[in-house]
This record gives structure tokens, sequence and C-alpha cells, in this order.
């Protein structure tokens, strides 16, 4: 009898695991996303919400490879210029614009050395809002300017893969601010582990894809963050979700142009 019960509660453990997991998966994809695919009841706790987190540079790199293949099947159609812009706007709508959105709220709040009272777009500059719009731009070039169909795969890939995976580098430690910006509240609390597995992903994935390039890119992405650490930190005194977003938007930006630059 007891060997039965033993083998009863392991197998309501595994069931239990496993129900948490999926359901974190779904958190970081509702993350990363401003179309409201969870109600306020399903986005979890505070705790669920930060270990969900782990799986940021799996849901880029799930997105990468969506726009990718979408960059693919228009090449035969579009010139580089075209199909770099409309490959940006389907990523920026599966997103509801939550990068871009998240761009132009930090230069806001960095502007006014903290954030402002109201919320929502109707607080938005009319330069803020140039900001994201001149940031995009300069996306939809660089990306313009990889003429190789597999470089510009792995330019795509790289972008959202590890530009999901800073919202955890940059917010590990830092004093957490408001919690909208993300499609999910963030309320800080990420753990050593959050920060060492997602890492260890990300990280692992560029290099083993992409082996020079990806290090390269790191590099670069690795410089951003720490930049962006350090003006989160003095500018505002720790950071808030939209900061995250924003830290999404140029994070591509670096990703794209390096890149380009380098011509892989």
């Amino acid at each position: 009898m007891e060997s039965i019960e033993s083998a009863m509660d392991s197998l309501q453990q595994q069931r239990e695991s496993s129900v948490g997991l999926g359901r974190e998966i779904v958190l970081a994809i509702a993350a990363c996303t401003l179309w409201p695919i969870l109600d306020e009841r399903s986005r979890g706790t505070d705790s669920e919400r930060a270990r969900a987190l782990i799986f940021m540079p799996i849901v880029g790199l799930l997105l990468g490879v969506v726009l990718a293949l979408a960059d693919y099947t228009f090449a035969p159609m579009l010139a580089a210029g075209v199909r770099s812009l409309v490959v940006l706007l389907l990523g920026a709508a599966l997103s509801l614009g939550l990068a871009e959105r998240g761009g132009a709220d930090l230069f806001e709040s960095l502007r006014h050395r903290g954030r402002l009272a109201s919320t929502g777009l109707a607080r938005l500059g009319p330069l803020a809002i140039l900001v994201a719009l001149v940031a995009f731009a300069i996306k939809i070039w660089c990306l313009a300017r990889i003429d190789a169909q597999s470089s510009r795969a792995t330019a795509i890939v790289l972008a959202m893969m590890l530009s999901r995976w800073t919202i955890v580098p940059v917010a590990y430690g830092l004093k957490p601010l408001e919690q909208w910006g993300l499609g999910i509240p963030f309320a800080g609390g990420l753990t050593f582990r959050e920060f060492s597995v997602s890492s260890a992903v990300a990280l692992g994935l560029a290099l083993g894809l992409y082996r020079n390039v990806g290090l390269v890119v790191i590099i670069g992405v690795a410089l951003v963050i720490l930049a962006l650490r350090l003006i989160l930190s003095r500018g505002l005194g720790g950071v808030a979700g939209f900061s995250l977003a924003g830290g999404c938007a140029l994070v591509e930006i670096a990703a794209f142009a390096i890149v380009a630059a380098l011509g892989a």
C-alpha cells in the first residue's frame, strides 16, 4: 500500500510540475506581446511571472524563426528594402508594438527624469514618438543592407532571440518600478536561477547556431545591456516594465547593425 501511495504521490507531483511548466511558458509568450491573450486572473503571481522569464530566449527564437520564414517566403516577390519593412511590421504587429512603444516610453521617462503622472499613448510627446519611428526606420535600413538570405535569417533570429532575453539581465538586481510595459505585469523578483538559466540558453543557442557571428553579436548586445543598466540605475533609480520593452528595441537595432556591418 505504501508503495502504491508513493507512486500516486509521484505521479501527482509530475502532473503538477508539467502544468506549472506549461503555465510559465504561456506567461513568457504573453510577456512578449501587448495583445491581451491572458485575462487578469490568468497572469499568475509575481514569482510565477519571474520564473516565466527563463523562457524568454525560446519565445524570441520562435518569433525570429517565424519572421525569417516570412522573409524567405517574400524573397521572390519583394526587394530587400520592401521585404525588410514588411517583416519588421509583421513582428511589430505580433507584439502590438511592444518594443516600439517601450522605446518611446523609455525616452520620455529619461527625458523627464522619471515616470510622468499620466499613462498610455496619450502621455507620449511628439518627440518620443519621433524617436520610436526613427529607431524603427534604422532597423529597416540595417536589415535592408543585408542581401544574402542566410545572413538575413541570421540577423532576424539573433535580433528577436537576444532582444527578448535582454529583459532578464537588464532587470536582474535592479529595483522594480512600474509594472506595466510588458504583456504581463513586471514586479521584479528575478533570482540568479532565472538569470543563469536564461543566459545559458540564449548564449548557447546564439553560439551553437551562428558561431562567430553569434559571438560578435553577443559582445555587442552585452555592451548595450551594461550601458542600459547604468542609465536606468542612475537615471530612474530602477527598472520598469516599459524600460525592459525599450531595451528590446535597442538590442534589435544593435543586432541588425552588427550583422549588416559584418556582411555575414
